[in-house]
């Protein structure tokens, strides 16, 4: 089909708030072989207003190749690449635009701080010290003093708090404070301002350690974190308000003007509080040091990054329109992060901004403190994952200008991208089969793993389920289970359920070394792990990397048993229950659901005047009780 009509196809749903059915018609086209870079440049505003990512990056990329004289499709790329947390990627288009223009002194500049947020310092002194001599321009005399600083040890660039200001956590804030705020493993930034009053963040290839909790609460430096995980899931929502630029530029000399702008953004992000507690949500304000104010939600358990994407928009739109001296961004800005990208980061609370040597503070809505900082963590209320997915549907269900009553014509279900595929052939089992002497539902390893990590539990019951396993969980079941005391024989009897585990994978010994991690569990299955309950807070006592089997060796005799007594009778009961309130659940969301289709169903069969239809799977017809709901039987 032409572009043009199906970009009018696109535009059409957009209005009518068929976003799925705007997406599908988005994936079908093909403009690879277009040399239009308009066209392109118009499919990537498109895309931009789907929030497909790669789609977008894609056709900014062709209307650079098309149109390679073209500046603004640089710069648009180039913005879109840093926006998404690949400053690298950002910088060789930088880099080619410097190329082109040698003697515009503003794409030296981008190139150079690129450079920086990706932590290439000496690359940035040699691009400011080019551009120096092509420009003439004297500020890349203060970048490449600035870059100095950057480089000069960390004692040089401390700005500790005031006596009033010092906050001195235990050791349980600091869990409290690492668990909120865990975010992408093996990795946090730490922020710096240089004498100019610029300021910025350096990456830390570390993780988010109690020890360095502590020294960014103590006020030694000042640390933000990349809110998206490895396997695209979040633990927090968050949304930066700040005064725009030219309004610090214009507010910054008189007090007065200052208060009232912060008096003004706070009003904001109490209004964010308020449409969250309309909605069940428990938002929390945050001084941020300098000029806004941070809003954080905390689910009860990590949603996937796109989903809290979503739900930050949305609840940004309703406080719309806002004023122009101000700006809003929702955290995570990613819906997903590529492996070796980062995403965004943002300035983690109580710690000490560097530039104004101010300490960002939990307030309440009155904008006073809340007088224990570290105790008011341990209170935070977290909100219901369910809280968070109903939000939304309420919002898109609002927007959409009325009910649709059917699927539009070409319109396409949401699809599992394994159904009907297999990660292995069929294969045969062993010929002779593997004998187990022991029972798999007594061994207390185990069903300690099926009770406490959830993940792994969720892999066996899909074994269980259907019978088959995928090769990344074949990995993790071998790499964790084979472990175990009883890890051979756990693991073959679950192979053993499967058609179409590799015979050659079935264990002979118990595997030594170090188990699977629980970062690596969450990059290999994300489409597992984002939807259960994977983010456990293991007692760091024990000096070992977060991998399931903590959960094994926590239980091994010094923890106080629980009032059932830890024995696989009373593990098997606490399964039990947690199956059965589970069912009880989804009995009754199955049951509301019915309820809704058959009023559907009823309302389209008295429309039509019948009282059956014929389907591929027989014949439905409607029974009529009176005084009760209408009900169907399906005749095969």
């Amino acid at each position: 089909m032409n572009p043009e009509n199906l970009m009018q196809q696109v535009r059409e749903a957009i209005d009518a708030g068929l976003m799925d059915e705007a997406v599908s018609i988005t994936k079908s086209r093909d403009t690879k072989e277009s040399i239009n870079p308009d066209m392109h440049l118009a499919w990537a505003d498109v895309c931009e207003e789907l929030n497909l990512t790669d789609d977008l990056i894609g056709e900014l990329n062709m209307a650079v190749r098309d149109a390679p004289g073209r500046a603004d499709a640089f710069v648009r790329l180039a913005e879109v690449y840093l926006d998404h947390g690949q400053p690298n990627r950002a910088a060789r288009v930088w880099a080619e635009l410097v190329a082109q223009k040698p003697d515009e002194a503003s794409y030296h500049e981008r190139l150079g701080d690129a450079l920086k947020e990706a932590g290439q310092f000496e690359k940035a002194r040699q691009s400011y010290t080019a551009a120096l001599e092509k420009t003439g321009d004297a500020r890349f005399k203060g970048f490449l003093r600035d870059l100095d600083f950057l480089e000069a040890p960390d004692e040089d660039q401390q700005a500790l708090p005031s006596p009033e200001q010092q906050i001195i956590p235990q050791r349980h804030n600091l869990v409290t404070f690492t668990t909120l705020f865990s975010s992408r493993e093996g990795v946090y930034a730490r922020q710096w301002v240089s004498p100019t009053g610029e300021s910025g963040y350096t990456p830390v290839q570390e993780p988010l350690t109690l020890k360095v909790a502590e020294n960014h609460i103590l006020g030694n430096y000042t640390i933000g974190a990349y809110p998206v995980r490895l396997d695209n899931t979040v633990n927090y929502i968050a949304f930066d308000f700040d005064i725009a630029k030219f309004a610090v530029a214009r507010a910054i000399a008189s007090e007065r003007t200052w208060n009232s702008l912060v008096g003004r953004i706070h009003k904001l992000a109490c209004r964010l509080v308020d449409i969250g507690a309309a909605h069940d949500v428990a938002v929390y304000i945050e001084d941020s040091g300098f000029k806004g104010r941070h809003c954080w939600i905390f689910p009860e358990t990590p949603i996937p990054a796109g989903v809290a994407k979503k739900f930050g928009e949305l609840m940004r739109n309703q406080l719309a329109p806002i004023p122009q001296d101000m700006t809003i961004e929702v955290f995570p800005k990613q819906t997903l992060v590529r492996k070796g990208s980062l995403g965004n980061l943002i300035k983690l609370p109580l710690g000490v901004h560097k530039r104004t040597g101010k300490r960002a503070v939990f307030l309440q809505p009155d904008s006073t403190l809340y007088p224990d900082q570290l105790g008011f963590m341990e209170n935070i209320f977290k909100t219901p994952r369910r809280m968070i997915y109903a939000y939304i549907q309420r919002m898109l269900a609002s927007q959409a200008p009325q009910p649709q009553e059917s699927p539009q014509p070409g319109t396409r279900q949401h699809e599992s991208p394994f159904e009907g595929s297999s990660p292995f052939e069929i294969s045969e089992r062993p010929a002779a089969k593997i004998e187990i002497p022991f029972d798999l539902d007594r061994d207390p390893e185990f069903q300690t793993l099926m009770l406490k990590c959830p993940v792994l539990r969720n892999i066996v019951d899909k074994v269980n389920r259907t019978g088959s396993v995928s090769k990344e969980e074949t990995v993790i079941l071998i790499h964790s289970l084979g472990h175990l005391n009883h890890g051979p024989e756990a693991v073959n009897a679950i192979f053993l359920r499967c058609d179409n585990a590799d015979p050659t994978l079935f264990l002979k010994s118990r595997l030594k070394g170090n188990p699977v991690s629980c970062p690596k569990i969450r990059s290999r299955i994300p489409d597992v792990t984002s939807t259960v309950p994977c983010n456990c807070s293991f007692d760091l006592d024990l000096n070992l990397y977060p991998t399931p089997l903590i959960h094994v060796r926590a239980f091994s005799g010094t923890e106080t048993p629980s009032p059932l007594g830890l024995t696989v009778d009373s593990i098997q009961f606490q399964t039990l229950v947690q199956d059965y309130i589970k069912l009880r659940k989804q009995f009754r969301e199955t049951k509301l659901l019915m309820e809704r289709y058959e009023a559907r169903l009823n309302s389209f069969f008295e429309d039509a005047a019948v009282e059956s239809v014929q389907t591929p799977l027989g014949e439905l017809r409607r029974m009529k009780k009176e005084g009760s709901p209408a009900s169907f039987t399906l005749e095969i």
